[in-house]
C-alpha cells in the first residue's frame, strides 16, 4: 500500500512506554523514539517525520507545547496527543495551538492506537505527494462563513471579520435553516455554539466532519461538558475551541487562522485533505449522524434535480 516506510516519532519521558510503543508498531512503521522533547524538535528540523505522537505530561515541556512548536517546524507532520482522559485544558491547547489530528487517552487501547496511526500514516503519505496547479480565480474567490449562534457578541466579531476581509456571511437561526444553507451554499468556515435554538449542534458538527472534511468548524462555548468537548476533538475534527464570554482578540485570531487554512486548502486537490473524523462510538450519536448524512444527501439531490 505504501512504498516508502512511514516514520513515526513517539515522545515520552518514560522509557518503558517508549519501548512498549516501539515493540507494538515497529513491524509496520519505521519507529523513532525520544524521551527529550527538545531532541524531538531537533529531529523534526533534520528529518522527515510523518506522524508525531507526544505524551502530555513531561518535565521539560508539555505535549501541547511540543506539538505547537512542531507545527511551526514541520506543518505536514500529523500530530497526536497522548494524555489523561479528563485533561480538557491540554486537549484544547493542543488543538488550538498544535492543530492535532487526534487525542488519545492513557492507558491507550492497542487497537484504537493502531487504527489511528494507520489513518494518520495514510494521510501523511498523501500529503507528501506533489501538488497540481490550481486556477488563480479559485484562490481569490471570497470565503463563505456560516454562523450558528444567536448571541450579538459573536455576530459582531464575525460580521466585522467578514466585512474587513470581503467574505460572505451566512446565518441560520435553527438546525433546519443550517441544513438548507449547507446544501444551498459552499461553506468554508462554520462558527457554531453547541446549542442553537435549544438544539444540540454536536451531531451536525460530527456529520460535517465526515461529509465535508474541508469545512473548518470553530466552536464557541462556555466549556461545561468536558467529556462531550473531548469527543468533538476526534469525532468532529474541530479547528478551534473559543471560550464564552467572547474574547475578541482570541476570536479574531481563530477566524484569521481558519481563513488562512481555507485559502491554503484551495491550492490543494480534494484528496490532499489532512483531516479524517473518528466515527462516533455512541450508538445514538451514530444514528443521529447517519440521519443527518442522509438528509444532506437528499437535500442536495433535490437541489441539483
Amino acid at each position: 500500500m505504501m512504498s516508502a516506510p512511514v516514520r513515526i516519532l513517539f515522545v515520552d519521558d518514560e522509557e518503558r512506554i517508549l519501548r512498549s510503543l516501539a515493540m507494538q508498531f515497529r513491524r509496520h512503521y519505521e519507529v523513532l523514539t525520544e524521551s527529550d522533547p527538545l531532541r524531538a524538535l531537533q529531529r523534526l528540523r533534520e528529518e522527515q517525520i510523518h506522524v508525531l505522537v507526544s505524551d502530555q505530561r513531561m518535565p521539560q515541556m508539555s505535549g501541547a507545547q511540543l506539538l505547537a512548536e512542531a507545527r511551526e517546524i514541520a506543518p505536514n507532520t500529523l500530530r497526536i496527543l497522548l494524555t489523561g482522559y479528563s485533561d480538557l485544558d491540554a486537549a484544547v491547547e493542543a488543538l488550538n495551538n498544535g492543530g492535532i489530528f487526534r487525542y488519545l487517552t492513557k492507558p491507550w487501547d492497542p487497537q484504537e492506537m493502531a487504527f489511528t496511526l494507520r489513518q494518520a500514516a495514510e494521510l501523511a503519505v498523501r500529503q507528501a505527494l506533489p501538488l497540481p496547479a490550481v486556477a488563480s480565480e479559485a484562490l481569490s474567490a471570497p470565503l463563505s462563513l456560516l454562523l450558528l449562534d444567536d448571541e450579538q457578541g459573536t455576530l459582531d466579531v464575525v460580521g466585522e471579520f467578514c466585512a474587513a476581509g470581503g467574505h460572505r456571511l451566512l446565518r441560520a437561526r435553527n438546525l433546519a435553516e443550517a441544513m438548507l444553507q449547507l446544501n444551498n451554499e459552499s461553506v468554508d468556515i462554520l462558527v457554531s455554539d453547541l446549542k442553537l435554538a435549544g438544539d444540540d449542534t454536536a451531531p451536525l458538527l460530527k456529520t460535517l466532519a465526515q461529509a465535508h472534511p474541508r469545512l473548518l468548524s470553530l466552536v464557541v462555548t462556555p466549556f461545561q461538558d468536558t467529556q462531550a468537548l473531548l469527543r468533538l476533538v476526534n469525532e468532529a475534527q474541530i479547528f478551534r475551541y473559543l471560550p464564552k464570554p467572547i474574547r475578541r482578540g482570541l476570536f479574531e485570531k481563530g477566524l484569521k487562522a481558519a481563513a488562512e487554512q481555507a485559502q491554503l486548502w484551495r491550492t490543494q486537490p480534494q484528496q490532499m485533505v489532512s483531516r479524517l473524523a473518528e466515527v462516533p462510538r455512541d450508538e445514538r450519536e451514530q444514528e443521529k449522524v447517519g440521519s443527518l448524512m442522509g438528509m444532506l444527501g437528499r437535500l442536495r439531490e433535490r437541489l441539483i434535480a
